[in-house]
């Protein structure tokens, strides 16, 4: 990128004044603040779309990593390899830290203040892949379909490794609750509840952990990062965060509960939606994504990390289970 930064850096209306490495992309300092410059796999299309719901955040005082046009006043910009970059505006600023609570409180607020700026959006999502959310019947339905595969795969297989061992006795229990979660998800009208919410014209940040919250100087936040953003129910993404920071806990009931009222403290949300991320808790995601993860890993070598994280899933069970009886009162 030095070699070739002056002539690509052209085709933007800035002036760059310094350029750094960092975790996949480049951090490139100018007159208009810190940008970041990173390769881009989506359609000018998916970035037109994400740049409407990061102009929407902005017009509601949020900051947010909005995208940078080129003198074209296109989004996407290719290098003299064409291979396509997308700049955006940055900021100075560390990883939240879920690890503190007051952190994690805080961020949950913010993420309530977000989706309540985030409704009656008005962003074309027509025939745009990823820019509607699946139902959650479409959802679990591929997902235990993705099992059953991997299920009939390692039965077939003569020499089993430990980890496929454990994975077939342990199947049963998890795929009776992603079957329970399908069936769940049919029954209690969640299509309806989408259709509600894309109606409303919600939409949701699509990976709202703290890789993608900064805390900055002040103490505020910078939300980051929304290319897997859809139009969709909202409480997915407390869902995503509350989760992660669940397994990161032990399933802590206390803390859940404190997480639970800091979102609602600032966002009002309807039984239904509850019922969504009930279901969407209820569902062995965890599980499912070992299964993904070692159906598209190497069979010839499987990690001790992947037995390790499948054994910590079944241990923890008990307690997800307590908790979720606590969450089925807010249903």
């Amino acid at each position: 990128m030095e070699e070739k930064s002056l002539e690509f850096f052209e085709k933007y209306d800035i002036t760059v004044t310094g350029i750094a490495r960092t975790r996949g992309a480049f951090r490139i300092d100018t007159e208009r603040g810190p940008k970041l410059l990173l390769p881009y796999s989506g359609s000018e299309a998916r970035a037109v779309f994400e740049q409407g719901l990061l102009t929407c955040l902005k017009e509601r005082g949020f900051f947010v990593d909005g995208y940078v046009a080129n003198k074209e006043g296109a989004y996407v910009t290719r290098d003299e390899y064409e291979e396509p970059f997308l700049m955006k505006d940055w900021y100075y600023g560390e990883e939240c830290n879920v690890r503190k609570t007051d952190q994690a409180l805080l961020a949950v607020r913010h993420l309530a203040a977000l989706h309540n700026a985030l409704v009656g959006v008005d962003v074309s999502a027509e025939e745009l892949p990823g820019a509607v959310q699946k139902s959650l019947p479409e959802l679990f339905e591929k997902r235990n379909r993705e099992l059953r595969r991997v299920r009939a795969f390692i039965r077939e297989k003569k020499r089993k490794a430990y980890f496929e061992t454990v994975y077939i006795n342990t199947f049963s229990e998890f795929y009776e609750k992603a079957e329970a979660a399908l069936a769940g998800a049919k029954e209690r009208g969640c299509t309806e509840t989408l259709a509600a919410a894309l109606a409303e014209g919600r939409a949701c940040h699509g990976t709202y952990t703290h890789h993608n919250l900064l805390v900055l100087h002040d103490g505020s936040f910078a939300t980051v990062n929304f290319d897997k953003a859809c139009l969709g129910v909202q409480i997915a993404d407390f869902y995503l965060f509350f989760r992660k920071l669940m397994e990161k806990t032990g399933w802590d009931r206390g803390l859940a509960d404190r997480l639970m009222e800091a979102y609602t403290s600032v966002r009002k949300v309807e039984k239904a939606e509850w019922q969504v991320f009930y279901l969407l808790l209820s569902y062995p995601e965890k599980f499912w994504k070992i299964t993904n993860s070692y159906h598209n890993g190497k069979k010839s070598w499987i990690p001790q990390k992947t037995t390790e994280k499948l054994l910590a899933v079944k241990e923890q069970e008990k307690e997800k289970e307590e908790l979720l009886a606590d969450v089925a009162g807010w249903c």
